[in-house]
């Protein structure tokens, strides 16, 4: 039997994925094959090589740091979130991450990056990791937040353009049963694009019309994946772990004690459920 962990993003509510991820981690549980998208990306990476200093620093530790995220970053580099910071002093000085790390992690590990050349999402493995992390940058820069990632004449970005919660590409690695971690309330619907959102994708992306067509259209594929999700779990085959409560964190906008708080919640569910997530897979 394949086991899988799928993991979505959230920005700064990925601490509840921290916290998931951290539990399963010191509860000695391992997977077969480990998707994540956006921040998710680095949660499957970390629950992967079992480093739980680079799942709470990413999740809560660094979550906020100030050359990240907020003034600074739009001085420097005119956007909202400083990816390039991110990646360069915390991943690879303060958290120790480097590409011979992550290629040389034993079981599966994807992520998506959407590339705006063929205008769709590509899954990388932990073996395609280049030197430079830019791959793994590229599945974490969210469109206008951050620059796209430019690799030899390539463009890349984000592949949460087209899935959010990858539980069709687990699926098609054959993974049977599945742990799903979200980071939203389970009532949670999405809807369209604000419309300053929705102008400034048309602005900065008005060369790519299927692009364009695809960020219309997340809405309905993200409430199709949920709706998956929830099916599947009825059924048996998925393990849905989701916050048993709001905390109301926003993806680029908590306190210091919502982050923390989300991880906190994150370990407690899990505790609540142990019973249940052990034995799943058995």
């Amino acid at each position: 039997m394949k086991k899988g962990l799928v993991l979505e993003g959230g920005g700064l509510r990925g601490a509840y994925t921290a916290g998931v991820c951290a539990w399963m981690v010191q509860q000695g549980i391992e997977f077969d094959v480990h998707l994540g998208i956006s921040s998710g990306a680095m949660f499957a990476i970390g629950t992967a090589m079992k480093d739980l200093d680079l799942i709470y620093g990413m999740g809560v530790k660094y979550a906020q740091d100030k050359h990240i995220i907020g003034v600074e970053s739009m001085l420097k580099t005119g956007r909202p979130v400083n990816y390039t910071y991110l990646f360069e002093v915390i991943l690879k000085q303060k958290l120790g991450l480097s590409a011979t790390k992550i290629r040389a992690i034993k079981p599966l590990v994807e992520y998506g990056v959407y590339s705006l050349d063929n205008q769709k999402t590509e899954f990388i493995t932990h073996h395609q990791t280049d030197d430079e992390l830019l791959l793994l940058k590229a599945a974490t820069v969210l469109p206008i937040a951050g620059a796209d990632v430019k690799i030899g004449k390539r463009l890349y970005m984000d592949g949460g353009v087209t899935t959010m919660i990858p539980i069709r590409r687990a699926r098609e690695l054959g993974v049977e049963k599945m742990i799903v971690v979200t980071t939203k309330a389970d009532n949670f619907v999405r809807k369209d694009n604000a419309p300053l959102t929705q102008f400034m994708l048309d602005v900065l992306y008005r060369k790519y019309k299927r692009l364009l067509r695809e960020f219309r259209e997340r809405k309905d594929v993200y409430n199709g994946e949920m709706a998956e999700v929830k099916r599947l779990a009825a059924e048996g085959p998925v393990l849905w772990i989701h916050p048993s409560k709001d905390f109301g964190a926003k993806r680029f906008k908590a306190t210091p004690e919502q982050i923390q708080g989300m991880y906190d919640l994150g370990q407690a569910d899990c505790d609540t459920r142990k019973d249940e997530i052990l034995n799943f897979f058995k």
